[in-house]
């Protein structure tokens, strides 16, 4: 469906949101700066080499967390300086979770309007958040002071699947005790919403992201809804 239209309100009682892209967003500068913090401790502890790889093998590393491979920060650092051939000394490994903790809130933003929508909803559905993302991010979520608006969080690291696995939308589906024809799944990846459909979640995409066809069996997937920004979601809701 085009963007507008009307949703049939009265039918729904859940909604389910994505997080990063969806609901919040990577600050470019403030994440190099992490980085940097984190090539900085490297140095202190004498390590040199390799680190122009250290963005190239965070990624990968992240990649690899959000699919439960690696269940503590202390085995997610541990990868990466395995990585850039690094001993990992107990120590350097705390330093480098201290960087992460101090820098990560500022690494994600929320995109405007967005406590005011889950404010608004909250009233008036059971929310659930459906995430694909690295060990530690429960922390992050907690720092933006979104956990108390849902009744239940789903993170593919703890759940050791990533969506469009339908694991993902299922146990959100449990936790909240209502079936998939009874709620709406919003997200800013067709690869997402493509396995919402599979069960029968309704689907709407926003398109605020950056990454709408990343990883989509069908790049002419229609959502039901679509809307341009998150705060165009009380329009339908």
């Amino acid at each position: 469906m085009p963007f507008g239209g009307c949703l049939e309100r009265l039918h729904f009682k859940g909604v389910l949101f994505d997080f990063g892209g969806t609901l919040a967003y990577l600050d470019e500068l403030e994440n190099r700066r992490y980085e940097e913090a984190l090539a900085s401790t490297l140095k202190k502890y004498g390590c040199r080499g390799h680190l122009k790889d250290l963005p190239s093998v965070l990624a990968s590393t992240y990649w690899r967390s959000t699919k439960g491979e690696l269940k503590t920060p202390q085995e997610f650092w541990s990868l990466v300086l395995r990585k850039l051939r690094i001993p990992a000394q107990p120590d350097l490994i705390s330093g480098l979770e201290a960087v992460r903790n101090s820098h990560s809130p500022a690494t994600r933003k929320l995109y405007d309007g967005v406590f005011e929508v889950l404010t608004t909803l909250q009233k008036k559905y059971k929310l659930a958040l459906v995430s694909n993302c690295a060990v530690g991010t429960g922390k992050l979520i907690d720092s933006l002071g979104l956990s108390d608006f849902f009744s239940c969080i789903i993170l593919s690291y703890q759940l050791r699947v990533r969506k469009p696995d339908k694991r993902m939308y299922l146990e959100a589906l449990r936790c909240l005790k209502l079936e998939a024809h009874e709620c709406i799944f919003v997200a800013d990846e067709i690869s997402d919403l493509e396995g919402a459909r599979e069960i029968g979640l309704r689907t709407m995409l926003v398109r605020q992201g950056l990454n709408t066809f990343q990883e989509a069996k069908n790049i002419n997937f229609e959502p039901d809804f679509q809307i341009s920004q998150i705060p165009e979601i009380t329009t339908f809701l």
